[in-house]
């Protein structure tokens, strides 16, 4: 059984694109329409996002930081 992934970094706690304060219980470190890579809400990576997955973006629990296994292949 392998190791569930964590987040690494401080905890994320706003949107890189809307500024807003995270309400959700997930985020998005990932790619966006416009080129550079952000820390997204579910909202702002629904219409800025590249998806999920390697090369696209990686969803995370916002409370336990832990990686959620999700990706559009």
């Amino acid at each position: 059984m392998t190791k569930p992934k964590k987040w690494l970094g401080n905890q994320p706690t706003k949107c890189d694109l809307c500024k807003g304060k995270f309400t959700d219980e997930f985020f998005i470190d990932g790619k966006t329409v416009y080129g550079p890579w952000a820390i997204m809400c579910t909202c702002c990576h629904s219409h800025s996002g590249h998806g999920l997955g390697l090369g696209k973006g990686q969803k995370y629990n916002s409370k336990t930081l832990l990686k959620v296994e999700e990706s559009d292949d």
